[in-house]
């Protein structure tokens, strides 16, 4: 586990942004689209259907401000 220095006002807004029972690493992952598990560790756990199911369950979740950011970020591409 590593230690991130971040400014008061970013770590102010990850607490606003931080789901309940979500831990701060958890909710910078989310916020930030962070690339998930090596799917070499997790081949097999769950079928690629389900995984596909889980996914889209979690992105019609995410209410987050950094969601229409990164959308509007897409279309000035």
């Amino acid at each position: 586990m590593k230690t991130v220095k971040v400014d008061e006002w970013f770590h102010e807004y990850l607490k606003t942004e931080k789901k309940e029972g979500e831990t701060m690493g958890e909710a910078l992952v989310r916020l930030t689209g962070a690339p998930g598990p090596d799917p070499e560790l997790v081949a097999g756990v769950i079928s690629e259907e389900k995984g596909d199911a889980m996914l889209e369950r979690i992105e019609s979740a995410d209410t987050s401000s950094v969601k229409g950011v990164r959308r509007e970020m897409e279309d000035d591409s």
